[in-house]
């Protein structure tokens, strides 16, 4: 939570490291913050400075700071709404918190859903993965909202968090079986790629991304020949690089997957596919 970022992109087993400097004074994590300085931040409303500020209260003793910023949990940026959260879960009043954002969970409005995901998540609190679960699959929201609860599972990070997410792969909204593949891809352990195969297929170039990406995190041969597959025929560059990562970072057998990434490496319109594709021959088993 700094202002400096440091951000890893991972796609297709590449590693980009990013350095973004905000523009507020660079905090200093835990100390130095006052009511005085949150309250300029908050009333400058200032992505920037209001994330310093929270950062340097980390461990400000200010009970009347609670009510200063328990409105940022609704904050239009989310990087303020996290910041916020991360903030009141270092306080007496999380229990409070925690038990206002389970009760907007069972309401109808898809916005305060989605802050509440991000507050809960923040939190860490294994008791609220069954309304997050509950919430994941219930319609009434918005897959942007659903997808947030998908995140707040992952962050959350306990075993129960497994069950709801992979149950969401099936939910026809693109956006929710995206949030849920990404989230699945950061609980480490995971290997069976039963239910993530069939999305190599799906209708959305985004699902089916984010579905060979799982497939190559989990390290699981499953869904081999959907990502042989797509390797060959998917319209999108995105696709066809993902499922070359993957194949390779699998292991999968030369026997099933040779052939296809031989020809992408050497005839694929896209230079990154055909030398992941180059690089996945490599790693092939025998």
């Amino acid at each position: 939570m700094s202002a400096i970022k440091v951000m890893k992109l991972v796609a297709a087993g590449a590693v980009v490291v990013v350095v973004s400097l905000g523009t507020a004074r660079i905090a200093s994590a835990g100390h130095g913050g006052s009511p005085q300085a949150i309250q300029q931040a908050i009333d400058a409303n200032s992505v920037d400075a209001i994330q310093a500020e929270l950062e340097r209260a980390e461990f400000l003793v200010c009970a009347a700071c609670v009510d200063k910023i328990m409105p940022l949990i609704d904050h239009p940026d989310a990087r303020v709404r996290q910041v916020a959260a991360w903030w009141l879960a270092r306080r007496a009043v999380s229990r409070t918190v925690q038990t206002q954002m389970i009760t907007r969970l069972s309401q109808p409005d898809s916005t305060l859903a989605r802050n509440a995901a991000n507050v809960l998540g923040e939190l860490h609190s294994p008791s609220s993965i069954p309304a997050l679960s509950a919430a994941l699959s219930n319609p009434v929201f918005s897959g942007e909202a659903r997808a947030a609860m998908a995140r707040a599972l992952a962050t959350i990070n306990r075993p129960a968090v497994v069950a709801p997410l992979t149950g969401a792969l099936s939910d026809t909204d693109a956006q929710v079986k995206i949030g849920a593949l990404t989230a699945l891809q950061s609980i480490a352990g995971l290997h069976d790629g039963t239910a993530v195969a069939p999305l190599v297929s799906d209708p959305d170039a985004g699902v089916r991304a984010e579905a060979a990406t799982t497939l190559g995190m989990f390290r699981s041969t499953t869904g081999t020949d959907a990502l042989v597959n797509a390797l060959r025929t998917d319209s999108s560059a995105t696709v066809r690089k993902r499922a070359a990562w993957a194949l390779g970072e699998m292991g999968a057998s030369a026997a099933v997957a040779g052939s296809a990434l031989q020809t992408a490496s050497t005839s694929d319109a896209s230079p990154l596919v055909r030398s992941l594709a180059a690089a996945a021959l490599t790693k092939l088993s025998q």
